[in-house]
């Protein structure tokens, strides 16, 4: 009996800590990153690959790493059969934990992840059904911090998860919530919508108009905290790549027509799901540039010069 227990315990922790040979390393083979953003030495001007040593999935990744407000924490998610969860990792006296897998519980998976402004909800996409005969689709739920963890997964307001919703999301200071929306009469094959946040609840989303949707598709919005710039993925009519693309609030408070950002950010490939970090220095997203979808970062500095270029 005992035997059968420590056995299971084992399988248990395994199961936990989500191992495998590709992008998970074990407690003897996991480098010590000591530092921000997990001990890596800032990019310049041109997109680097993102820790390549143990940001190695075999099939890449499904969005860019998020870090919390204080730069403490990282999740990112591997596209791996099996892996339903979110990779974690904390900073704790300087270095970066082994990265834990999390799924909050819900048999479906988690993704595509966001933080509220305050560091104290995590956002993020499951294909959980919110009851049984549901329909298995996207929508958003969250997380709360509390003293002894997280709290257990709550859906998001029904005037939003009442669209269906795709990809990557984000929120601003305010707590204006930024996602893409595939209900019918978008444009293109998927819009990007924001729901605005009143204090206490969630208003009916509005999409975003011709500066920003095209008849393409347009997707995986990150708006700046104080709503000043949008960046999102652009995969336009009769195209094969997506494209990141950056719009400017103007003095009347409206959307800039959105540009292509550029051949110092934009390959010839897929390159998509774009954040920028808590401090606003770097900007994350994934590129096929590399065979997979994988995490790369650059300064931020690209943001002001196609604003005083705009």
């Amino acid at each position: 009996m005992k035997t059968k227990s420590i056995v299971a315990i084992t399988l248990l922790i395994i199961s936990f800590m989500g191992c495998n040979a590709q992008n998970e390393k074990n407690e003897a083979n996991f480098p010590e990153l000591k530092g921000p953003y997990l001990g890596q030495k800032p990019p310049g001007n041109v997109p680097e690959l993102f820790v390549p040593e143990i940001m190695n999935a075999e099939h890449g990744y499904h969005f860019s790493i998020i870090f919390s407000p204080d730069l403490t924490e990282a999740f990112w998610k591997p596209m791996e059969r099996g892996n339903n969860g979110l990779l974690y990792s904390k900073m704790q006296k300087g270095s970066w934990t082994l990265p834990q897998r999390i799924d909050f519980g819900l048999e479906k998976g988690i993704g595509d992840a966001c933080f509220s402004p305050d560091g104290n909800k995590l956002f993020f996409m499951s294909f959980q059904a919110p009851n049984v005969g549901d329909i298995e689709r996207e929508r958003i739920w969250f997380v709360e911090r509390k003293s002894s963890g997280w709290s257990k997964p709550k859906l998001i307001d029904e005037i939003i998860y009442s669209h269906p919703t795709h990809w990557t999301f984000s929120i601003a200071t305010n707590g204006n919530l930024y996602f893409t929306s595939e209900i019918e009469g978008v444009r293109g094959e998927q819009d990007i919508y924001v729901s605005r946040f009143d204090g206490e609840k969630y208003l009916q989303p509005e999409e975003l108009g011709l500066a920003i949707n095209s008849d393409g598709i347009d997707l995986c919005p990150y708006i700046s905290p104080d709503e000043s710039y949008l960046i999102f993925t652009r995969k336009g009519e009769g195209t094969k790549e997506t494209d990141l693309y950056i719009s400017f609030k103007n003095s009347r408070g409206k959307w800039t027509e959105a540009v292509d950002m550029g051949k110092n950010i934009n390959s010839e490939y897929h390159d998509l799901g774009p954040s920028i970090s808590p401090d606003g220095k770097f900007l994350f997203f994934i590129s096929r540039r590399g065979g997979n979808n994988n995490i790369y970062w650059v300064d931020a500095s690209i943001i002001d010069e196609l604003k005083n270029n705009h």
